[in-house]
């Protein structure tokens, strides 16, 4: 259960900076963190109750996280936006 706790805080601390990031790849990475918080805490309590469908259903979050991203990366490529890059 402790480790569905830590998962948790990770995943209230991406959406935070998915809402504030100041760049669209700051909102992507933030959202896919959310997903994978989100896939481990299913993960997590699926094993700790031994239930086959929270299982299930890590697997369907981790499919449409990986569309995601992809259909993300290729919009970028197809209009041909670069990241803005930052001053350090």
């Amino acid at each position: 259960m402790l480790a569905a706790i830590a998962l948790l805080l990770a995943l209230a601390l991406a959406l935070f900076r998915a809402w504030h990031g100041p760049r669209a790849i700051d909102h992507v990475m933030a959202a896919q963190l959310v997903a994978t918080s989100g896939v481990g805490v299913a993960l997590t309590l699926g094993a700790a109750r031994d239930d086959a469908s929270m299982l299930d259903a890590a697997l369907v979050a981790t499919v449409l996280a990986s569309v995601a991203i992809l259909a993300f990366v290729r919009e970028r490529r197809s209009t041909g936006r670069k990241p803005r890059e930052t001053q350090p």
